[in-house]
């Protein structure tokens, strides 16, 4: 199955704006109409691996974000360049998209540190090829460009966070487009990342991309993709809370959370009293985990899916986590840490069938209203 992510989510969700999820299951934007791959179609052989690199100078619209000096990577022709301006190694990405897709979601790499981290999500994207950049944003893939190249395909940038070029202008191969993001209804609470989906000229407006992205930069740099394995986990529904204090409660029901209107409603769980030491934060069911880092809206968050029930639990605002992505993980066992001195109030959230659904039933603790 490809990668669970958190945007898997977005395919048990159909209200617009449904968490990191997705980025965008069943939605209507061009990256999820895409329709598999042409069996005719053969990827080249493998370019030779020793890439140039060659330093461009940003230089943004005035007012917007300071202009720094990015090296981009080249292909041995310099023909190509890879998207994203900086060291390709602080990137990861899988063989295909969490839909099965051929696009790929190119995320800063889980190794990195949290200086590392914010200096990667704050990166330059670059035009891949010479071209012709079309503006091409919306509700869903938010800020982003289609890439016309001269090559006869064309590449598809979302969730941008800062679009520098003009709507039509001619662009080189390396050329500054604007900044990684995550805008975009589902992308804003998840990590700043690329979507990149590449096709024939004008078949990703209506079709799925029939080139695999992750192939096609192996092809051109002789970078490979991020492989997770597949697990088999049985059915399993969640139990229990994440924390497990006597004096954990219920702070902010999950009623009033619906009434609010959020997009995202969640039960909110805290303490009364002065708050005890950091705790140990614990899978509520055994699935498969992903992580979403240092998030605006919700810190850091952790998700564990089971496929065969259908089900995923969010976990939000934990303060850090002990395991990564792809990792099957068991009931109760320890996923991360969270310091209520620091952030009073851990968010949970339950999707099943669809649905976010109360998770209190599930939770076995009093309520503190």
């Amino acid at each position: 199955m490809p990668r669970l992510s958190f945007r898997l989510l977005a395919a048990f969700s159909a209200a617009a704006g449904v968490l990191l999820i997705a980025c965008a299951a069943g939605a209507v934007l061009v990256y999820d109409r895409l329709a598999p791959g042409s069996p005719g179609e053969s990827a080249p052989p493998p370019a030779d691996p020793t890439l140039a690199i060659a330093a461009v100078e940003v230089d943004p619209p005035a007012g917007e974000r300071e202009p720094v000096a990015a090296p981009v990577t080249f292909d041995p022709t310099g023909t190509y360049a890879f998207p994203i301006a900086g060291d390709p190694a602080d990137w990861v990405w899988t063989h295909l998209h969490w839909d099965g897709t051929h696009a790929a979601d190119i995320e800063a790499h889980p190794a990195l540190s949290y200086s590392e981290f914010v200096d990667a999500t704050n990166s330059v994207l670059v035009a891949v090829t010479n071209g012709i950049a079309v503006n091409y944003s919306g509700s869903v893939g938010g800020q982003g460009y289609m890439l016309h190249g001269d090559d006869g395909l064309d590449y598809y940038y979302a969730h941008m966070a800062e679009q520098w070029v003009p709507d039509g202008a001619r662009v080189a191969a390396g050329e500054p487009l604007g900044i990684v993001g995550n805008t975009g209804n589902t992308a804003q609470f998840i990590e700043p990342h690329l979507h990149l989906a590449i096709g024939p000229r004008d078949s990703l407006w209506t079709q799925q991309p029939a080139v695999n992205a992750a192939e096609w930069i192996r092809t051109h740099f002789g970078l490979s993709w991020d492989e997770r394995p597949a697990h088999a986990i049985p059915f399993d529904e969640p139990q229990g809370s994440p924390v497990q204090h006597p004096d954990l409660a219920v702070v902010m029901p999950f009623e009033a959370a619906t009434e609010s209107g959020l997009a995202e409603p969640s039960v909110e769980l805290g303490f009364a009293a002065a708050p005890p030491s950091v705790q140990d934060v614990v899978a509520p069911l055994s699935g498969t985990v992903n992580v979403i880092r240092w998030t605006a809206h919700y810190g850091t968050r952790i998700q564990i899916t089971n496929d065969a029930a259908q089900t995923t639990v969010v976990i939000s605002r934990v303060d850090d986590w002990l395991v990564r992505d792809g990792e099957a993980v068991h009931a109760g066992q320890v996923i991360g840490h969270w310091d209520p001195a620091v952030r009073p109030r851990l968010h949970y959230m339950i999707f099943q069938n669809g649905v976010i659904i109360d998770p209190t039933p599930t939770l076995g603790l009093d309520r503190d209203t």
